[in-house]
């Protein structure tokens, strides 16, 4: 006896026997039911497996060229930037000439518009300075006939302009 009063028992073969038909015979109704399903997803898995192999032999051989481009790019870059540096410098002296050219065109016609004012002006100040010339000289001639007429002469032009008055 041994310990606690169990009998010990020594397993043999055909102890083995039973649970394995058992196995057997689940795993052949296990893949007698699964046999389609399993046959579909193990050719899908390997479909998508393909296509993600496709995918990446794709994205492999665009990054290679890309890299090869970017390469090629980065050995042109000082060319190209000094191209963009002559084609920004001749756009600059375009833009000057053009803007210098404006600004002559702007000068000639401001000089020309301060021309014109500048005759006007001038026309205006001289019929200013005639107007106001007569008008002292008709001040002055009007001052000197005051002065020099007396009463004696009053009273003659009075009796002319009668006179002519009724001959009229």
């Amino acid at each position: 006896m041994t310990e606690h009063g169990a009998v010990h028992h020594h397993p043999t073969i055909g102890d083995l026997f039973e649970p394995g038909v058992n196995f057997l015979l689940y795993g052949a109704l296990l893949v007698y039911l699964l046999r389609g399903p399993l046959r579909e997803y193990f050719r899908d898995r390997a479909a998508r497996i393909r296509e993600s192999l496709h995918a990446g032999a794709k994205a492999r051989e665009e990054a290679a060229a890309l890299r090869v481009t970017i390469e090629k790019d980065m050995v042109d870059l000082p060319h190209l930037r000094e191209r963009l540096r002559a084609e920004l410098v001749g756009i600059a002296g375009l833009q000057k000439d053009r803007l210098l050219e404006v600004a002559r065109q702007t000068a000639a016609r401001v000089r020309s518009d301060a021309e014109v004012l500048a005759v006007q002006e001038a026309a205006a100040a001289r019929r200013a300075l005639r107007e106001d010339l007569v008008r002292r000289a008709v001040d002055e001639a009007t001052r000197m006939v005051e002065r020099s007429l007396g009463p004696d002469d009053q009273k003659r032009f009075i009796r002319d302009f009668v006179e002519v008055a009724r001959a009229l």
